[in-house]
């Protein structure tokens, strides 16, 4: 434990020097910053914000940046192992008092908890700057986006949203071979974790959206969406409901992808 302790204080020590923790850290502000008042601006000078068209843009863009927050806090992680691969860093860590296994572990931990502190700060920064901003059209009612999430509802999206961290480094870490490669699987995961968002087209508004459900990160999302917009069909789930489907699966496919690292590099 005492050697876990004292990574933590090199970790907190160094977190602006790191550009992995520095990134992580800087993501959720920036997104809250272009969310929260570049995109209503935009909206709002191609028209009133409360018009169908600007409505749907303003959805569609709060569904996307809710879906890649913990895929990118991932993604560098996994970039940040291939690192270590490539400069065979692995190997001067596997002899130290900490295991190989154990530095993983720790570092996935620690980076799933940065992750949740993003999101986190960016949802409950809009819903504190920008709740005025996400009032929008659907479905011939005016409906505020941000004013049925409350601080567990914020949390708890925060959690289990960012639980896909583990998942995404070990699948990118254990599948790729280098550090230019990591960067292609990135570029086309970043394809799939956006595929959740599709939920939104009236196709996807019955038992047809759990198709979807093979994408860890849409249960995260449809909850969200559920409780941002009201649960109006009867195949809808409540927001905690998604959320627990959502816990299940990302721990069953996050074990087995840790598995596949594990025989790649440990």
């Amino acid at each position: 434990m005492k050697k876990y302790t004292k990574l933590l204080k090199y970790e907190l020590k160094t977190i602006l020097k790191d550009r992995l923790n520095l990134f992580i850290l800087v993501y959720p502000v920036l997104m809250l910053f272009i969310m929260g008042f570049i995109l209503p601006q935009i909206l709002n000078k191609m028209g009133s914000l409360h018009t169908e068209g600007a409505s749907l843009g303003l959805l569609i863009g709060y569904t996307v940046t809710l879906s890649i927050g913990g895929y990118v806090a991932g993604g560098l992680l996994g970039f940040l192992i291939l690192e270590h691969k490539d400069e065979s860093t692995l190997l001067s860590i596997a002899v130290t008092p900490m295991s190989l296994s154990g530095y993983l572990t720790f570092k996935m931990i620690y980076t799933t908890i940065i992750s949740i502190l993003g999101n986190f700060v960016l949802l409950g920064g809009l819903k504190l700057i920008a709740s005025d901003a996400y009032e929008i059209h659907y479905g011939g009612v005016v409906i505020g986006l941000l004013d049925s999430l409350d601080f567990w509802k914020i949390l708890s999206f925060s959690i289990v949203s960012s639980f896909v961290v583990p998942l995404v480094a070990s699948v990118i870490g254990g599948i790729a071979k280098n550090k230019i490669e990591g960067f292609a699987y990135m570029k086309f995961g970043g394809f799939f974790v956006m595929i959740p968002s599709l939920v939104l087209l009236p196709f996807f508004f019955d038992w047809k959206q759990y198709l979807l459900g093979i994408f860890p990160n849409f249960w995260s999302i449809k909850a969200v969406l559920v409780a941002s917009l009201g649960s109006q069909q009867a195949a809808d789930l409540s927001f905690y409901g998604y959320l627990a489907i959502g816990c299940l699966i990302q721990a069953v496919i996050t074990i087995l992808s840790i598995r596949i690292l594990s025989k790649k590099i440990i």
